[in-house]
């Protein structure tokens, strides 16, 4: 008696045009999807709590967007974070992006009891989480254990930094997100112009590396 290790088996398998129309509904689905990148990360959603807060190196069309935000939302503090300056602390006189996005607020005519800086270290990695982390520490330094706060960003920084405050805040604060528009690059043709390609793209796999890979470390969460 034979034994056999193989068998024919019918099945059905799409045809060339079935396979090319397959193929072109799915490329219109990725181009759909390519093409609103940015406006999926340049999420807008505010609480309009007490506290508005800009971290890093801000441009300075981005500190006057938030001078209006302020007058017209009715924070009581806005609050600046980031580390170290690369570059250009010789000429500014500023050691820390906090610092530097500060004093801009201030030559801007901005009333300088109604807005703190908190500066940061030398951060190689997580930076916008560390800068979390300080607000934390300033929060809890001054009594302050739950509190809405907003959090200023440009563009396709906007949803990865609301991720990155809120995981370093905890979960006494709630934390809303405003994004301002990137005026480098049009957000509905960014394919069109490099830094569009070089910010959306890098900032799409930072936000899926902060929602695969990243976890806090236990300690920052007391």
């Amino acid at each position: 008696m034979k034994i056999k290790l193989t068998k024919k088996k019918e099945c059905t398998v799409l045809t060339w045009p079935a396979k090319i129309l397959v193929f072109s509904f799915v490329l219109l689905i990725f181009s759909f999807i390519f093409s609103k990148l940015p406006l999926y990360l340049s999420k807008n959603r505010p609480l309009n709590g007490d506290y508005l807060v800009l971290d890093g190196q801000m441009p300075d069309y981005s500190i006057e967007k938030a001078i209006q935000i302020y007058h017209e939302s009715g924070y009581k503090t806005i609050i600046t974070t980031g580390g170290k300056l690369p570059s250009g602390y010789y000429i500014s006189g500023k050691t820390t992006m906090a610092e530097l996005t500060y004093a801009t607020f201030l030559e801007l005519g901005f009333d300088s009891a109604k807005i703190v800086f908190i500066p940061g270290g030398t951060i190689i990695r997580d930076r916008t989480y560390s800068s979390g982390l300080s607000l934390k520490k300033w929060f809890f330094e001054h009594g302050i254990t739950n509190a809405k706060v907003d959090v200023l960003a440009v563009g396709s920084h906007a949803r990865r930094s609301q991720d990155l405050f809120q995981k370093a805040l905890g979960d006494n604060f709630e934390v809303g997100i405003i994004s301002v528009d990137d005026i480098n690059y049009d957000k509905n043709k960014w394919w069109k112009a490099s830094i569009g390609v070089r910010t959306v793209m890098s900032e799409t796999i930072a936000f899926f590396y902060v929602k695969l890979f990243f976890y806090p470390d236990k300690e920052d969460k007391k």
